[in-house]
């Protein structure tokens, strides 16, 4: 298929370059021929030019995948038919008349002044990202050919580019510094646009034939020179220039520089996929070399529904322009998967009793767990007030007199208060870390209609609401246990005050107990409660706490 491909490409070639020839041909015999024949051939010479234009701008349409590219390309084209229909205006229809002769061959250099900037732009569009819009500021290259166009327009105002000679029977005319320049920039951007072509190249394959745009470019300029010197009246310099050009964009697109669809035959041939190509009369037109020969009612069926040609295989139909195309989709691998798969959930089948049993005993372990947890936290927390318990349970054992053994025991049952409304808010925080305050005002409560039994009169004073952490709740309840709760130093009277104050929740509490060591209990004091003072007056011990604005430790 791919000899085929090379075949078929050489036998096009190959025929546009007889029919360029041709027309070469006739022009160099018109002249001699009587004037029917001399008209007849020279409009021969003209249409086959010209419609060999047309037919490159055709294919370049149909090869080039990218828009922006297409654009550029069919915009040189364009320019090429351009140049051909202005030649055959100027020597078919306008040759009698001056005025309108001169300002067709000024028309020439239309086309030679945008193509070179028009490829350049081309080349840059290349390597640019696809869809993605080229830099307007490049636009700007075309700024020097419409000035160079102007003063060539104007030229029989200044005589800048050509220097006119008018005689009785013909024009004559010298190159003047203008048309150097124009051809200077003409020449410049051309092997610009060519040089930038290669070097942005990045496949290693196509830079190893980088001579053959190179070695054309060269070749046809050197073949339009020459014809140009020797005035060969086969061909002149609009066709010349014109067929150069497109001998150099084809010898680029042949090796991979300017990017086509030249080769997608062959890239689907040695696809690794299934796959064929069909026209409307399922005539199979592409295929690619693993494709399967499949009769045409199988194609007719597959083209409604996807249908298995055997357990591992289904074809599969897509319609697409001019017919349809053909996939065969291999499901062994599938097949194997989902044999598996049963398998697989036989056993699961099997397990799922199994895996029941052990989710069940997992969510058991779980809340086992979770209750550790909280026992162990609760044990840490209240540790020293467990100690103090036990060692308070063990004296009373030995007790004898009555009094002690009460005061003790009611002692206990403070203790054994604080120890509960802890563990209760150590309980209450694994459920949500937010606590409604009035969990801290009932513990506090609490302690205090214990303390009670001591004789100890207590009075709440609490103005705050809302919602703290459970951390700050515990903290600010550790807080009075500290400062109250001992058995020696017990006060007569408590006031317990707490309200928030410039964005601090404030603690203060009022106890008429002495304190023997108070410096002593400040430190102990301020270790465990950083934030904390003492201070002692009119035999008034007032312990305050301040708490940073949002309950946050």
């Amino acid at each position: 298929m791919q000899t085929a491909m090379k075949k078929n490409k050489i036998i096009v070639y190959a025929v546009c370059i007889f029919f360029f020839l041709l027309a070469g041909f006739f022009q160099l015999i018109d002249s001699k021929l009587p004037e029917f024949y001399h008209a007849l051939c020279a409009l021969l010479a003209h249409t086959i030019l010209i419609a060999l234009v047309v037919i490159w701008l055709f294919s370049l349409v149909q090869r080039m995948v990218r828009k922006d590219l297409k654009s550029f390309f069919v915009i040189v084209a364009i320019l090429i038919l351009f140049f051909l229909v202005v030649r055959m205006i100027k020597y078919g229809l306008t040759e009698s008349i001056d005025t309108l002769s001169r300002y067709m061959w000024y028309s020439y250099y239309v086309p030679q002044m945008l193509i070179p900037p028009t490829l350049l732009l081309a080349t840059l569009s290349i390597e640019n990202t696809k869809g993605k819009p080229l830099n307007k500021k490049w636009y700007l290259v075309y700024i020097p050919a419409l000035i160079l166009l102007t003063l060539i327009y104007t030229n029989d105002l200044h005589q800048l580019v050509f220097k006119l000679k008018f005689s009785e029977n013909e024009l004559t005319y010298n190159h003047q510094v203008v048309f150097y320049i124009a051809l200077s920039w003409e020449i410049i951007i051309t092997i610009i646009s060519l040089i930038m072509m290669i070097l942005k190249c990045r496949v290693s394959a196509c830079k190893k034939k980088t001579w053959i745009p190179i070695l054309t470019f060269l070749v046809c300029g050197g073949l339009s020179t020459m014809f140009f010197v020797i005035n060969i009246s086969a061909f002149k310099i609009p066709e010349l220039l014109c067929f150069t050009c497109i001998m150099t964009i084809e010898s680029c697109i042949g090796i991979g520089l300017i990017p086509t669809n030249n080769n997608y035959q062959e890239y689907f041939y040695h696809s690794k996929c299934s796959a064929f190509i069909t026209d409307k009369e399922f005539n199979v037109k592409y295929k690619s070399k693993n494709a399967l020969d499949i009769n045409k009612e199988l194609l007719e069926t597959a083209v409604e529904d996807p249908i298995m040609l055997n357990d591992n295989i289904r074809l599969l139909a897509k319609k697409i322009h001019g017919g349809y195309v053909f996939r065969c989709e291999d499901l062994s691998s599938i097949n194997k998967i989902n044999a598996i798969l049963e398998e697989t959930n036989e056993r699961i089948l099997e397990e799922n009793d199994l895996i029941e049993a052990e989710n069940e005993i997992k969510e058991q372990q779980s809340k086992v767990d979770a209750q550790k947890k909280i026992y162990a936290k609760i044990e840490k927390i209240t540790s020293s007030e467990l100690n103090r318990l036990n060692t308070l349970l063990s004296e009373i054992k030995k007790i004898t007199s009555s009094d002690d053994f009460l005061k003790k025991m009611q002692f206990a049952c403070v203790l054994g208060a604080y120890i509960k409304r802890r563990s209760n808010i150590i309980i209450l925080e694994m459920k949500n870390n937010l606590i409604d305050v009035d969990e801290l005002a009932l513990s506090i409560n609490e302690s205090l209609d214990y303390l009670s039994l001591l004789g100890v009169e207590g009075s709440l004073d609490f103005n705050i609401e809302g919602e703290l952490s459970a951390n700050t709740i515990g903290y600010i309840y550790d807080f009075f246990e500290k400062c109250i709760v001992r058995f020696y130093d017990s006060p007569i009277a408590i006031v317990f005050h707490i309200y928030n104050s410039q964005n601090n929740i404030n603690v203060m509490i009022e106890s008429d107990a002495k304190i023997k060591d108070a410096i002593e209990f400040q430190e102990q004091l301020q270790k465990q409660f950083p934030n904390s003072s003492l201070k002692v007056s009119d035999e008034v011990t007032y312990y305050s706490l301040i708490i940073p604005c949002g309950g946050n430790l």
